[in-house]
């Protein structure tokens, strides 16, 4: 199962595009998306940003589907997609280092809640939650959501993605909000992937061997 969500601007047109790059590849899979509606129970975005991916999930779990990948909206195909659910499948999770550290993307909010120092992270690399794969039949998985939800249930995702006043120390950039918490819970499970290049940047480098998706916004 992949899902997705665009609300506002032009997120739903993408959506539209991942769904139609989807069917070009010939994803045999089934797709469930929003376009400028919220998925069922999410929150709104201002008040907890990014929660609509949560809430995606929980639908499609609320299905009973066991493998769910989650796509942005600035995402698209341009292979079979399916090597990523082979993945899913025998290590539990997929997603892909962001080119951050840690120390970089969290606020001091969310690390007293966690009563965790940036030092303790600064080695630590985040992951990008623009694609996210969960094998719900694996332990670990469960695990990462469990914690990814709960961290965002606990509002640890609210936060600035421009530099402000969250941190007075020199390491912090911006907070990534969902990222920051799924990367935090990668963090807390003593979990890492070193995961093949299945997505690239439109414009930059890629493998065509390996690649399946695309990133850019429209």
């Amino acid at each position: 199962m992949i899902i997705s969500a665009g609300i506002g601007q032009w997120y739903a047109k993408g959506v539209e595009r991942l769904e139609s790059s989807l069917n070009f590849q010939g994803w045999p899979g089934h797709v469930l998306t929003w376009k400028d509606i919220h998925p069922p129970s999410s929150r709104p975005h201002e008040e907890s940003p990014y929660y609509f991916k949560i809430a995606a999930f929980e639908w499609a779990l609320y299905r009973q589907y066991t493998h769910i990948l989650w796509v942005d909206a600035s995402f698209w195909a341009i292979r079979n997609p399916m090597p990523i659910f082979d993945l899913v499948d025998t290590k539990g999770f997929y997603m892909f280092r962001s080119g951050y550290r840690l120390s970089q993307t969290v606020n001091d909010h969310a690390l007293e809640r966690l009563g965790m120092s940036r030092d303790e992270i600064d080695d630590t690399p985040e992951y990008a939650s623009g694609i996210v794969g969960l094998n719900f039949n694996n332990p670990d998985a469960r695990h990462l959501y469990t914690h990814w939800k709960g961290y965002m249930d606990d509002g640890l995702n609210i936060g600035a993605r421009s530099h402000n006043n969250e941190s007075s120390d020199e390491r912090f950039l911006f907070h990534r909000q969902d990222q920051s918490c799924l990367s935090l819970a990668m963090y807390k499970l003593k979990l890492s992937i070193n995961e093949p290049d299945y997505v690239a940047y439109y414009g930059g480098g890629y493998d065509p061997r390996v690649c399946c998706f695309f990133i850019n916004g429209l």
